[in-house]
């Protein structure tokens, strides 16, 4: 099954390590180390299966030998603690027959390094132990237009936020200093000739190593660059054997690290049938769930059906129901309206008579009145002359029989009914 692995490692002078012995070992070549005039023979090495160079487009076709190359590099590395290599170590996937591999290889080394203006030495190694690995060995330093070696860093002024020239200020006079022929001085900083020793490089050659691979792959079969942790995946890596714990094995012996990672794996495989149990177990769930929710469904689409039904039945019972009271009440209106002209036809020349006589009532009562005001006045000067004239005290006028007769003549007159409706 295809794994993940991709290491960054550098091959350094201040470690004690040769560029020259490191290329013969991954080769499995002897060659000389013209730097201490010694050979380092890797010949004999097994398990070697394919080896090559890949060079940039300004690079000397004569780096293609492997000795000439390497013993280059480490005449132009002239530090004691000098970078003279990086080498990056990745698995193949042992799904692949040899020739994919090596195109898988070749296309991502021309991709990421070569055209980026490294050198790159790589071989592929196979011990037929399930572990086919790519060794490839880069180059630290680049290559100007015409093959000679650049230098690592560069000097340049330094810059500001807004990317002007910071000035050397001079602490006594507080001003720019000045220096030969007047010129004025800048602050100068150096910056690596490129950007091969980022930090961020390791991701982006990790995340396209696996993007290479999968593209070979089935899906099922697909490598991931991310860790368990950052793909949410609950198992423990394992940790790095080395060939040296892998012969321990071979051998009979025990090894720490062969038994760490067999007991990780173990832990693991409990781990992946647990939650393939655990998957099982859910899509049991599903089903039931979907098998009773599909029940529900057809037991609420009948009640539905039913009761749209029923209601349409309702609403024609309450609409008949509603035309009747309608046609009844319009009959109801109907036959007080005629009555209400019936009546008003009826009543309309009684009410004028009785209009005339109540008019001529009230004219008479008016009348009555007048005329009784009349004699009341008549009566209270007639008795005044005839008290002053006989003498008659209190007593006689107080008298209830007295009445004279011109009075009961005017109240007989009056009294007499006189004309029609009295």
């Amino acid at each position: 099954m295809a794994i993940f692995h991709l290491s960054v490692k550098i091959i350094s002078r201040s470690s004690g390590r040769s560029a020259i012995a490191a290329a013969a070992y991954r080769a499995g070549e002897k060659l000389k180390d013209e730097e201490v005039e010694k050979f380092h023979d890797f010949s004999k090495k097994k398990g070697v299966v394919y080896s090559e160079i890949q060079l940039p487009e300004n690079a000397p076709n004569e780096y293609k030998d492997r000795q000439t190359l390497w013993n280059k590099v480490q005449e132009v590395e002239k530090r004691a603690d000098a970078q003279l290599a990086r080498e990056v170590e990745v698995a193949l996937p042992q799904e692949l027959d040899r020739k994919k591999q090596i195109e898988l290889a070749h296309d991502y080394i021309q991709q990421q390094f070569v055209n980026k203006g490294m050198i790159a030495d790589w071989s592929i190694h196979d011990k037929g132990d399930g572990n086919p690995h790519a060794h490839i060995m880069l180059t630290t330093r680049s290559l100007k237009k015409d093959g000679t070696w650049e230098s690592k860093q560069k000097s340049t002024y330094l810059l500001d936020e807004n990317g002007e020239k910071v000035p050397q200020i001079d602490p006594k006079t507080g001003k720019q200093k000045i220096g030969a022929r007047g010129r004025k001085m800048w602050k100068r900083t150096t910056v690596a000739y490129n950007d091969w020793n980022n930090r961020d490089n390791v991701e982006l050659w990790r995340s396209e190593w696996a993007k290479q691979v999968n593209r070979y792959l089935e899906p099922s079969k697909k490598i991931d660059n991310r860790s368990y942790k950052r793909q949410g995946v609950e198992k423990i890596p394992t940790i790095h054997e080395g060939y040296m714990a892998r012969e321990i094995e071979k051998n009979g012996g025990n090894s720490d690290r062969v038994n760490i990672n067999k007991k990780i794996r173990k832990f693991n495989s409990s781990i992946e049938n647990n939650n393939i149990i655990l998957g099982k177990l859910e899509r049991v769930r599903n089903a039931l769930l979907l098998e009773f929710l599909e029940k529900l469904r057809k037991r609420a689409r009948k009640a539905m059906l039913k009761i749209i039904k029923d209601k349409k039945q309702q609403y024609q019972l309450f609409k008949q129901k509603l035309e009747k009271w309608e046609e009844q009440i319009d009959a109801e209106l109907n036959k007080q309206s005629n009555r209400n002209n019936e009546r008003e036809r009826k009543t309309g020349s009684e009410d004028t008579t009785i209009r005339i006589r109540q008019r001529e009532i009230e004219r008479r009562e008016r009348d009555f009145k007048l005329r009784e005001q009349e004699i009341k006045r008549a009566s209270d000067k007639s008795k005044k002359r005839r008290d002053l004239s006989k003498g008659i005290g209190n007593a006689r006028r107080g008298s209830k029989n007295y009445r004279s007769s011109r009075e009961n003549q005017y109240y007989q007159e009056y009294t007499k009914p006189k004309g029609r409706g009295m």
